[in-house]
């Protein structure tokens, strides 16, 4: 199964994406706001190795359709450039809440302020929504994540709570906001 916007192509991740996506994964600049990362070229062929198994739904890779150009020069079409993660309630299996999606995303550094999240993020959306029994949609930022903020805000999605000491990383626990959107058929 694959998804194509105007600019991108969504797709299952493959063994071959391991250098593309350590782009992003090592990237300090990428890791600051969540629960991972940076990381070493084996942890991102070790995480790579658990999203080709488990597949989509639950893992999307985000290539271009187009060349691109990025701080380091041009991208190819066909890179990949970022990845949606799909869970289920508080980032649990999937079939624990077949009512209910949690997104989690990341685009690589150079291709930020681009729209890139938005439109791949928004094909996922409209892709769950095909499933009957999905009625809603949540994803989380660190309150300080402006940009991931003005993500949601543009996909629809309301903020709906604070969630305090939500994640520890690096002995240091930090809150979240929750966002939510009710899936409208």
């Amino acid at each position: 199964m694959t998804v194509e916007t105007a600019r991108l192509l969504l797709r299952a991740f493959t063994p071959d994406d391991a250098d593309d996506v350590h782009v992003y994964a090592s990237d300090p600049s990428v890791c600051r706001f969540t629960d991972w990362g940076p990381n070493t070229f084996e942890m991102t062929q070790s995480w790579l190795a658990q999203a080709v198994e488990a597949g989509l739904p639950a893992h999307w890779a985000i290539t271009t359709r187009a060349d691109a150009v990025g701080a380091g020069g041009r991208i190819a079409a066909g890179t990949v450039v970022g990845g949606i993660g799909v869970y289920g309630e508080d980032r649990g299996p999937l079939e624990s809440t077949p009512h209910l999606r949690e997104l989690g995303w990341v685009v690589r550094r150079d291709l930020w302020g681009r729209g890139i999240a938005t439109e791949a993020v928004q094909a996922v959306i409209d892709a769950l929504a095909e499933d009957e029994a999905v009625t809603e949609i949540h994803a989380r930022c660190r309150p300080e994540h402006k940009a991931s903020a003005r993500v949601m805000g543009h996909l629809g999605m309301a903020r709906t709570r604070r969630i305090e000491r939500d994640l520890e990383r690096d002995g240091r626990w930090m809150d979240s906001d929750l966002y939510s959107l009710i899936v409208h058929r």
